[in-house]
C-alpha cells in the first residue's frame, strides 16, 4: 500500500541500504522492500518498486516535453506486453533499463500471475495523467486517478500473497486511496512546482478560487483560512477511512499485517499532523515531526492496537 511515511524499514535501490524513514526528497513514495515481508515476496516487490519508480520518473523527472513523456510510457506499456523497445526510449537510452526492468519482471515470473501486469498497466494509465499535468475536476475524477496510482500497489501486494476476495479488494482499495490523498494533502506545494493541482477543480472553485489563485498560494507559502480548513477536514475524513477499512489486517498473514498496520499507524500520524497544521504548506508535515512529544508513543498504540474513533 503506498504510504508517504510507513515506520518500516525500506532498501533505497540505488544503494542497496535497508533504512526506516523514505522522505519525499523523490517524487513520490512507494513501499519497498520491508523487512516485514518474507524474502521472497520481497524480491518481487522490489522489481514491481523499480519498475513503478522508473515509470514514474518518465513522468515525473528531467526536462522531457508532454510528448516525448507520453511516448515513453506507452511503449514502457508495450514491452509490458511483451513487445522490444520502442523509438523514443532508444533516442533518449533508457531502452537498455526498460529492457533489464522487465526482464526482471519475467524472471520474477510476474508476467504468470493473476492480474499482476493489469495493474501495472492500470499504473503506467495513471502516470500519463501525470505527464499531463493532471488536475481531476471532481473527488470521483481523482478516485478513479487513485484506482491505478495507489490502488494497484495495494492489489498487487494481495495477489503476491494469494489474498482474494471482493471485502478485501473493497478495503485494501479504500486504504489505498486515503493513503494516496493524505500525501496529495501533505506534498501540495511539491505537486504545485510540478504544475499539478490534486484539490477538485469543484471543490476549488466552491471556495473562490481557481488554479491560478493555488499556484501562487503555494508559491508564496501560505494557504487562505478557506483552503487551510479544507485541507485539516479532508486530513481528518481520510484518517476515518483508514480506521473504518484497518479490519483488512485480520485477513492478512501476519508479516503483511504488521506491515499494514505500520503504515496505518504512521500515515495516521501525517494526517494528524495535517489536521492540526496552521498551514501544510508553509510548514509541510514530515514524520519526524509527527513523532515529537507524544507522537511516537502514539504511533506505537495505533501499530499494536489499531486507530481509534479519535484518530
Amino acid at each position: 500500500m503506498i504510504s508517504p511515511t510507513s515506520p518500516i524499514m525500506r532498501t533505497s535501490p540505488s544503494k542497496g541500504s535497508l533504512r526506516f524513514f523514505h522522505s519525499v526528497d523523490h517524487a513520490e513514495n512507494f513501499p519497498v522492500a520491508s523487512v516485514l515481508l518474507p524474502r521472497d515476496i520481497r524480491s518481487k516487490v522490489m522489481t514491481i518498486y523499480g519498475f513503478a519508480r522508473f515509470a514514474d520518473d518518465l513522468a515525473d523527472e528531467g526536462s522531457w516535453t508532454v510528448g516525448q513523456r507520453l511516448a515513453f510510457l506507452k511503449e514502457l506499456s508495450n514491452m509490458l506486453a511483451g513487445s522490444d523497445a520502442g523509438p523514443w526510449l532508444k533516442a533518449a537510452e533508457l531502452a537498455d533499463k526498460a529492457n533489464a526492468l522487465c526482464k526482471d519482471w519475467r524472471m520474477q515470473g510476474l508476467d504468470q500471475q493473476a492480474n499482476m501486469t493489469s495493474e501495472m498497466q492500470l499504473m503506467l494509465a495513471a502516470f500519463t495523467w501525470d505527464a499531463r499535468g493532471f488536475w481531476p475536476e471532481t473527488a470521483e475524477q481523482f478516485d478513479c486517478y487513485c484506482r491505478g496510482s495507489a490502488a494497484s500497489v495495494g492489489r498487487m501486494l494481495l495477489a503476491l500473497h494469494q489474498i482474494e476476495g471482493a471485502a478485501c479488494l473493497q478495503a485494501s482499495d479504500a486504504i489505498c486511496t486515503a493513503l494516496q490523498r493524505i500525501n496529495m494533502l501533505q506534498d501540495c506545494a511539491i505537486d504545485a512546482k510540478r504544475g499539478r493541482i490534486y484539490v477538485p477543480a469543484c471543490e476549488l472553485r466552491a471556495m473562490g478560487y481557481q488554479a491560478e489563485d493555488w499556484f501562487r498560494f503555494c508559491a508564496a507559502g501560505q494557504l487562505p483560512d478557506p483552503v487551510r480548513q479544507w485541507v485539516r477536514l479532508s486530513a481528518r475524513a481520510q484518517s476515518e477511512q483508514l480506521r473504518l477499512n484497518q479490519h483488512l489486517a485480520a485477513a492478512l498473514p501476519l508479516r503483511l499485517a504488521l506491515e499494514l498496520r505500520a503504515i496505518i499507524a504512521a500515515a495516521a500520524s501525517i494526517a494528524r499532523a495535517l489536521s492540526r497544521s496552521p498551514d501544510p504548506v508553509m510548514d509541510r508535515p514530515r514524520i519526524g515531526k509527527a513523532l515529537r512529544g507524544t507522537g511516537a508513543f502514539r504511533l506505537l498504540r495505533d501499530w499494536i492496537f489499531g486507530l481509534s474513533s479519535d484518530a
